[in-house]
């Protein structure tokens, strides 16, 4: 594990998918993050790359060829370089290799940047293209936060608050065809928070596409502990927990999402997919900010 601590938090990092571990507080010692159970679910923040959700029947084609990923693609599951570390942040880089140039045949660098400053951790995706020519994917992030923050409450007690009111519809995804449908369901009108309920992800993922606060909050009714999550340059958000989990609360920032049912076209055709040019850089950023 890589650490980094400032006066205010503790954060704990697993190269194998860049993912943040563990989120600590230094006042009171709560782990804020998911706990990792892998008989549930192993993962507490993994990267998403080079495709975010699913890939209709788990193929794309980039150039007429057809490639294979898995869910999320293969970020999650690949060992990073520890490329810069100190006390309060770090980097971490990967590459294409060999092996991943059998499921994506671009050359990229993507650095990962954890900052720690006061009591927010801040994170950065630096996507780069070292081809010839224009590259295309998706990026996101996949935070699964403590739900409830402290061991023995409902987490029925919990409740997401946007900064300011919002009138959202969210994407519905299609569980048994395995993809976006081209339907929405109005999620609130002109409100501010909801009540997590595990009956909302019965279609997996709620997805909420462009809204205007700069931040959404996880409260409880029942403490004064809660965070702030703000995103910037990702294209929807998506909300997630698993009606056989339990404990969790994923809020994820992503630029794309799951393929469409009736999807048949080029990687480069994918709604909300980057095009990078030669020689330019992508980035985008998320933060977590905790109060204890």
């Amino acid at each position: 594990m890589i650490t980094i601590k400032n006066d205010y938090l503790e954060a704990q990092f697993d190269p194998k998918g860049a993912e943040i571990s563990k989120l600590i507080g230094m006042q009171d010692g709560l782990n804020y993050m998911w706990k990792q159970d892998p008989c549930l679910w192993g993962h507490s923040a993994p990267v998403l790359f080079p495709i975010v959700g699913a890939l209709k029947n788990g193929t794309c084609r980039i150039d007429g060829k057809e490639y294979h990923m898995n869910q999320h693609g293969f970020s999650r599951n690949t060992e990073y370089e520890v490329y810069e570390h100190d006390d309060t942040h770090v980097v971490f880089h990967l590459s294409s290799s060999a092996e991943i140039k059998k499921m994506y045949p671009y050359e990229f660098d993507l650095y990962v940047t954890y900052t720690l400053v006061d009591n927010t951790l801040k994170a950065e995706f630096r996507v780069e293209n070292h081809n010839e020519d224009v590259i295309y994917f998706q990026i996101g992030g996949h935070p699964a936060f403590a739900c409830p923050f402290i061991e023995g409450e409902d987490a029925n007690d919990y409740y997401i608050e946007f900064e300011q009111n919002e009138t959202v519809n969210q994407k519905i995804i299609d569980v048994e065809r395995k993809g976006m449908s081209h339907g929405t369901k109005r999620l609130f009108d002109n409100e501010r928070h909801f009540f997590v309920r595990q009956a909302m992800f019965d279609n997996d993922a709620v997805v909420v596409p462009h809204f205007k606060s700069r931040y959404v909050s996880l409260k409880s009714l029942t403490n004064n502990k809660s965070l702030n999550f703000y995103m910037k340059g990702f294209d929807h958000l998506g909300l997630w927990t698993s009606k056989h989990v339990g404990g969790l609360l994923a809020i994820e920032p992503w630029v794309g999402h799951t393929d469409y049912v009736d999807f048949e076209g080029d990687f480069k055709d994918k709604e909300s997919a980057v095009a990078l040019k030669k020689g330019e850089t992508f980035n985008c950023e998320f933060a977590v900010e905790i109060f204890q």
